[in-house]
């Protein structure tokens, strides 16, 4: 088997995998941020020194990054199999 076909169909494989997940986890962001807003509310009313210093917005926004990143990594990953397997699959 051919070197950048085994590799293109890795990254291929890799860069679908990684999208799945990240579209996923978008879809469960959209009910983390209501999640997280609530929670908010519920902290400022407790009280607490580290309670108040906890932003629910900040939070929301690193998880929201870290997806990105995925998403984004994935969207390489398939670009990068894709042009690797470029004319492959008329081969056979």
């Amino acid at each position: 088997m051919d070197i950048k076909r085994t590799w293109g169909f890795l990254s291929l494989l890799i860069g679908s995998v990684s999208l799945i997940f990240g579209f996923v986890t978008i879809g469960g962001m959209i009910g983390q941020t209501q999640v997280v807003s609530d929670m908010t509310t519920f902290i400022s009313a407790g009280g607490g020194d580290y309670l108040h210093s906890f932003s629910s917005d900040y939070a929301a926004s690193e998880v929201k990054h870290k997806y990105q990143l995925l998403l984004s990594s994935g969207i390489v990953m398939m670009a990068i199999g894709g042009f690797m397997m470029r004319g492959q699959w008329q081969r056979y």
